[in-house]
């Protein structure tokens, strides 16, 4: 890890692809609007097409967010991902939830998963530095993050620190939460660092000495 950096980026962990919204997503969804199932076993796909791959089974009655229309299809928020369902009106329809019951929601799911964010990244304390190490025999900066992510939420993210950054929302320092992403930079451009955010001034890093709490500016 560099001793001084030029600058601080910031990125929303929750921002990334599978986990979160992009921001016309979040204006769609914040309408509360759900796609519910008329029959049962109706098929839950990868992509807006017949062709393409079948993960799940919705039953009748059953909702998930809807997030939009792509051709014949409503594409929803299934487990954190983005799967689609068939729009033809015999097998579902939308219906729009109270603004109240859609943030409750939202806020109870962010919440919990920073909190588990939180703690699985303290389970690793002391844990040595290790160039290239994504395990606990050693972590480097991105190896240490993308572990915690994996085992605290089951979310597979980019293996380098560039990576993460560039795959991620970029929010401003001032709206920094617990379980976000800090991106350093030496040159102002090039990402060399990254940390998980414990307040809006301390992260916790895997660096010279392992793994370790710091602040952003130490």
């Amino acid at each position: 890890m560099l001793k001084r950096f030029a600058s601080i980026i910031v990125a929303a962990t929750l921002a990334f692809s599978g986990l979160a919204f992009t921001t016309s997503e979040q204006a769609e969804a914040s309408t509360g609007t759900f796609a519910y199932s008329k029959v049962n076993g109706l098929n839950i796909r990868t992509s807006a097409s017949l062709n393409s791959s079948v993960v799940a089974k919705m039953d009748k009655g059953q909702r998930y967010t809807y997030l939009g229309k792509v051709g014949s299809f409503y594409k929803i928020n299934y487990k954190g991902t983005h799967r689609y369902i068939s729009a033809s009106s015999t097998y579902t329809y939308l219906k729009a939830a109270t603004t109240s019951t859609v943030t409750t929601s939202s806020t109870s799911t962010a919440s919990s998963a920073r909190s588990k964010l939180v703690a699985e990244s303290k389970k690793y304390l002391g844990v040595p530095y290790r160039f290239g190490g994504t395990t606990t025999a050693g972590f480097d900066c991105s190896g240490y993050t993308g572990h915690v992510y994996k085992k605290a939420i089951n979310k597979s993210i980019p293996r380098d620190s560039r990576s993460q950054y560039a795959n991620s929302k970029k929010v401003s320092k001032s709206a920094i939460q617990a379980g976000d992403l800090v991106f350093f930079s030496h040159n102002g451009s090039t990402i060399q660092h990254v940390g998980m955010a414990l307040s809006k001034t301390q992260m916790i890093n895997s660096e010279t000495g392992g793994v370790k709490y710091a602040s952003f500016t130490s």
